[in-house]
């Protein structure tokens, strides 16, 4: 098979020169760089906000807006029962874990992996 020939880009209301088909031209390359800049500059800024939400968090982040947080949860693992009050994402070497912290009506709390909650109708 032979390799087509190159044809005139379509006309565009620029009054640039004709490239061959299927090159960008020096006005899209140059809008290119210009969203990738913007992309770049946007990804820097959201990561610095995520840096200074974690450092102000000091070593756990809570998670304030859980559903279940204030109502009757049962451990499985453990089969104990009590309140939620809190889940918190640790650091635990490189990952990240949810735990889940439980009030009896003993007042004793304990913690436990978020995955093991159920929800006491």
């Amino acid at each position: 098979m032979t390799a087509p020939l190159p044809r005139p880009a379509p006309d565009s209301a620029t009054d640039e020169e004709p490239t061959a088909y299927g090159v960008p031209s020096a006005c899209l390359v140059s809008r290119a760089k210009a969203g990738l800049a913007r992309f770049l500059e946007r990804k820097h800024q959201q990561a610095e906000q995520a840096d200074r939400t974690v450092s102000t968090a000091g070593s756990s982040l809570h998670e304030d807006s859980h559903p279940w947080l204030h109502k009757q949860v049962r451990d499985i693992a453990s089969s104990g029962e009590g309140e939620l009050t809190a889940v918190v994402h640790e650091k635990n070497g490189s990952r990240t874990v949810r735990v889940a912290h439980i009030r009896p009506a003993s007042g004793i709390e304990w913690t436990t992996a978020a995955a093991n909650l159920q929800l006491i109708p």
